[in-house]
């Protein structure tokens, strides 16, 4: 008796053990739709990067200075002469001051007059009608421009702010600068200002007018 009891106590034991067993083993309920549905869905395609991450941009080129030739001899520009920037204003300035210290009208007198003594009143650089560089001097009479004098020319050595002007003859009228010199070197000051230092006359100052010529 106490054999079959213990018979049967067995089997009921395994029973319950394999229901257990195949209890854990089964899928949870949803779970193979869950594996359907991420089968069904596309796979996500890779983010492209922005194009400026792909190469980097090309650098600007730099820009092209212009040279001092260039500076001198553009089109429709003239170069006028500048008294109060140039040697002879503080000559003229410190001998009026002294000869009219109590007259002023007698300063400003003395001061116009060592201006008047000056000629050459303005300049171009620029192509002659055969096409070559020229540099012609005007000088002002009766409140008009007069061109006294051209020379041919050809552009030296040339620096950041300098260039050498050669002269090659076939010249008409006086020159009334760097007379009897076959070269002589201008300083720019940028685009509108110029100084040549000339033996007679000194440190001497240009300004630059465009269609100040043709005007006249």
């Amino acid at each position: 008796m106490t054999s079959r009891l213990r018979s049967r106590v067995t089997h009921a034991a395994a029973l319950a053990l394999l229901s257990w067993a195949g209890f854990g083993c089964s899928p949870r309920p949803g779970a193979n739709e869950d594996a359907k549905t991420a089968e069904s869905q596309p796979a996500a395609a890779p983010t492209a990067p922005p194009p400026s991450a792909l190469a980097p941009a090309p650098p600007e080129p730099p820009k092209q200075e212009k040279l001092p030739s260039d500076i001198l001899s553009g089109p429709d520009k003239a170069w006028v002469f500048s008294f109060e920037a140039s040697a002879g204003y503080e000559k003229a300035k410190a001998d009026c001051d002294e000869h009219f210290a109590t007259d002023p009208k007698g300063r400003a007198r003395c001061i116009s007059k060592a201006r008047d003594a000056f000629t050459a009143d303005a300049m171009e650089f620029k192509r002659d009608d055969a096409g070559n560089d020229v540099w012609v001097i005007y000088h002002t009479q009766s409140k008009k421009l007069v061109q006294v004098y051209s020379v041919q020319i050809e552009y030296g050595e040339q620096g950041t702010d300098t260039v050498q002007i050669k002269k090659l003859g076939h010249e008409k009228g006086k020159p009334l600068l760097f007379a009897g010199v076959p070269e002589f070197k201008v300083k720019l000051g940028g685009e509108y200002s110029l100084e040549l230092q000339d033996e007679k006359h000194g440190l001497l100052s240009y300004d630059a007018r465009l269609g100040f010529i043709t005007t006249q």
